[in-house]
């Protein structure tokens, strides 16, 4: 059936797996931002320290136009295989983001008689508990240099990614620089036309590895190179050598 509204998981629309389902709704709840803080000796009030989001939840409500109840189970179980193991999900009303979740709340089939009721399924967001740009946006720059770029968002949650690549001579040492947060790389030893990528993994743990060494260990300054989404952010590099530098991140939203 034809429906105002999509719901795409790993690729695979909602509205794809049966004629017969047609999409009511689909809901978001507010994000719950935390704040923790403490308290000031002599003063009234508290002061922020951290700022923690736990969890975002979408909810998806559909019905099955199918009067018999065979026919109406089976295209359930249908969408519960779906659902089942979370992944990448995409809504048509929200272009070029993503949600990456879990399925906390699977459809169900609660009254035989009631054939027209609504059916609803919970995705949950845990790690990280926002959507995020399907686009992520990319700056290359060589060293030593500096720019500026754009990233789209509404709030500040990712990390810049780089493929660091020296071009003529092996890198021993190097310094990124985002927003004022600087991190090293020293006592490394990286030929020329090699890259070092400092990626996350889909549990937002970072890497730093030329092919399967791991850097980790020649990591120095700030862990991460946090990302300012909605804002310009600026970049800088400096190396020992001349090398090119492909930063890339992807834009956070409530």
């Amino acid at each position: 059936m034809t429906s105002r509204y999509n719901a795409v998981l790993n690729g695979v629309s909602l509205n794809s797996i049966s004629q017969k389902i047609l999409i009511l709704d689909i809901s978001y709840s507010p994000t719950r931002i935390n704040y923790n803080r403490y308290g000031i000796a002599k003063r009234k009030g508290s002061r922020i320290y951290q700022q923690e989001i736990d969890y975002t939840d979408v909810v998806v409500s559909f019905a099955i136009r199918a009067y018999s109840v065979q026919e109406r189970q089976t295209i359930c179980n249908a969408v519960q295989k779906w659902a089942k193991n979370g992944g990448i999900f995409q809504t048509n009303d929200r272009p070029n983001q993503r949600l990456r979740c879990v399925l906390t709340s699977p459809p169900t089939i609660t009254s035989v008689m009631r054939w027209t009721d609504p059916i609803s399924m919970t995705f949950t967001a845990y790690n990280p508990p926002f959507w995020e740009e399907v686009t992520p946006v990319t700056y290359s720059m060589s060293s030593n240099g500096s720019g500026s770029i754009y990233v789209p968002g509404s709030v500040n949650g990712s990390f810049w990614e780089a493929n660091i690549t020296p071009n003529s001579s092996t890198l021993t040492n190097i310094e990124l620089t985002a927003n004022g947060n600087i991190m090293t790389l020293e006592g490394i030893s990286v030929a020329a036309g090699s890259t070092i990528k400092i990626t996350y993994d889909d549990y937002m743990i970072q890497h730093i590895a030329v092919g399967s060494t791991s850097l980790l260990n020649k990591r120095h300054g700030v862990d991460d190179l946090p990302v300012l989404s909605g804002e310009t952010n600026r970049l800088q590099v400096q190396a020992n050598t001349a090398s090119t530098v492909v930063f890339k991140a992807r834009g956070t939203w409530l």
